[in-house]
């Protein structure tokens, strides 16, 4: 299996979940180490768009495609999973996402994009727990400089 995520270019080979350690997300609080990803350079791309107030302080990018392999093993919570207005309980699917990460039971946790929450698309975010040991399988296939296109960033 195949999973992408954009990265600042500094970062780009940082697989220690950082950002869970330094930033709020969907799926967690601070303090917990986590790597995101998606199943999409498309879906990368939006997830990256959603959190920019200026361009201009954009840092130089890197797509980031990782090969895992099929057998590793995965949670999944789909939209299904989830109450209705589960975009707008952020408190919620960090529990959840915090619940995960410290069970230590998978590497990986498939959820949906606040972004494209249609139950039956294959566009998914992937949570990687570094402190999983199978969590090693995640290897990085390659690093590719990448700029967003600027017709992307117009008001």
């Amino acid at each position: 299996m195949r999973l992408w995520r954009l990265s600042s270019l500094q970062y780009a080979n940082a697989m220690d979940g950082g950002y869970g350690l330094l930033f709020d997300g969907r799926w967690n609080t601070v303090g917990h180490p986590v790597t995101y990803a998606s199943t999409s350079p498309s879906l990368c791309i939006l997830e990256k768009l959603v959190h920019v107030e200026d361009p201009a302080l954009l840092p130089a990018l890197a797509m980031v495609a990782y090969d895992i392999s099929d057998e590793i093993p995965a949670s999944h919570r789909s939209v299904g999973d989830l109450p209705a207005d589960w975009r707008q309980q952020e408190a919620m699917t960090q529990r959840l996402g915090d619940g995960w990460l410290t069970a230590n039971d998978t590497p990986l946790l498939f959820v949906p994009s606040a972004i494209v929450p249609i139950a039956d698309s294959p566009d998914r975010n992937v949570l990687i727990n570094p402190r999983h040991f199978a969590a090693a399988a995640v290897q990085i296939a390659r690093v590719e400089r990448f700029e967003l296109d600027i017709r992307l960033l117009r008001e």
